[in-house]
């Protein structure tokens, strides 16, 4: 009656297929509400100011190809957490923001995050039959970076992210959105840390008039040699650079881009 469930006990689907390696899953909802203080009492109402906001989140290791990338646009999504037997989950719901994360020493982390459009409630499933990939855990040696002084320097790190604007439609007589509205473009950033050898910063001048249309990419294979998943950042622009030394560590170069599509 009152034991715990577990990681082994809790599987996560979006749009019919199960993610593996996930780490953390997270839904949350919450709603403005307003105090309104009419004349002749003391006492005051609280009223609902707006419409309840429904998030799920996830982080997972990047051990195979991310579905969740195709739903980038206009493309809608289910999603669901199982355990005992019973399901919790939304309908229809949109990406709003994806990142990656990859350290020297550690597997790549991918989180994500999702604006449900309909409702999170139990009962609602949304696993299927659409078939795993193969799993195929990436090495530090088979991630490559195409970007600024990467040639003949060691690449470190690197974050990457981007963020889908969306916009609930709502009318009266509806608890949940009519429509939802994908504002372009799809903003892009990353930042890549890099341990120097030869590499120095830009002039001022020539950072001004060189930054924009910078190659940017990555690509990360498993130990297969297969590709897992290929990150680019389109329209890429060089927005900042930094290089920083301590007494107990080596010479570092920080390279900021942003891009948009």
């Amino acid at each position: 009656m009152f034991g715990a469930r577990y990681n082994d006990e809790v599987r996560v689907f979006i749009s019919g297929q199960e993610l593996s390696g996930i780490e953390n899953f997270d839904t949350s909802y919450s709603s403005a509400k307003g105090l309104v203080t009419p004349l002749g009492t003391s006492k005051g109402m609280t009223t609902t100011a707006g419409p309840t906001q429904q998030e799920v989140s996830f982080s997972r290791y990047l051990i195979y190809n991310d579905p969740i990338l195709s739903y980038t646009g206009d493309v809608n999504m289910s999603g669901s957490m199982h355990y005992n037997g019973s399901a919790y989950g939304f309908e229809s719901g949109y990406l709003s923001n994806y990142s990656v994360n990859c350290a020297v020493g550690s597997v790549p982390k991918v989180n994500a995050q999702f604006f449900v459009v309909d409702e999170l409630r139990s009962g609602e499933s949304a696993s299927g039959v659409v078939a795993h990939p193969t799993i195929d855990i990436p090495s530090q040696g088979s991630i490559s970076i195409t970007c600024d002084n990467v040639t003949t320097n060691r690449v470190i790190g690197f974050d990457y992210s981007l963020a889908c604007k969306r916009k609930g439609n709502y009318t009266i007589g509806q608890e949940s959105a009519v429509s939802v509205d994908f504002i372009p473009p799809i903003q892009y950033s990353a930042s890549v840390q890099i341990e120097v050898d030869d590499a120095f910063l830009e002039s001022g001048f020539n950072f001004l008039n060189s930054r924009e249309d910078k190659t940017v990419s990555f690509d990360i294979d498993g130990r297969t040699g297969a590709n897992i998943q290929a990150l680019t950042i389109p329209n890429a622009s060089l927005v900042s650079e930094n290089l920083s030394m301590s007494a107990d560590g080596s010479l570092r170069l920080n390279l900021s881009y942003v891009g948009h599509e």
